[in-house]
């Protein structure tokens, strides 16, 4: 019997499944799969940190004023904290722009993993 699908597995088989991976077409798909999974994870988090920190849900704001990805960032980049800030808030809000940006890393370098394995199917591929 066949493997099932990446996609078909829960969230805890799935992690499973990097054990059975033998070949490069099992890689990438473990890969496209990785990226879909840390792409979701870092929206997700995203709109909800963002949320909370301006109590209202992210899908209450109209588009128009939903803001960039770099302010959301430095919402939560606690480099100089706000005066007043309790030492508890800043570090738990330094934690989740930490977090917001290694699920951005992870989304980034699979993006460019997959990228290369276009690339080397066909270089020259036009874009």
């Amino acid at each position: 019997m066949d493997a099932p699908s990446l996609d078909d597995l829960d969230d805890d088989a799935w992690i499973e499944a990097g054990q059975t991976v033998s070949s490069p077409d099992e890689l990438r798909e473990y890969i496209a799969h990785l990226r879909t999974v840390a792409h979701h994870m870092h929206t997700g988090l995203t709109r909800a940190a963002w949320g909370a920190l301006q109590g209202q849900a992210w899908g209450e704001r109209p588009l128009e004023q939903q803001p960039l990805q770099e302010d959301i960032l430095e919402a939560f980049s606690m480099t100089v904290t706000p005066s007043g800030m309790a030492a508890k808030d800043a570090v738990y809000r330094q934690s989740i722009g930490t977090l917001l940006t290694a699920l951005e890393t992870v989304d980034q370098a699979t993006l460019t993993a997959w990228l290369a394995q276009i690339n080397a199917a066909d270089p020259d591929r036009k874009a």
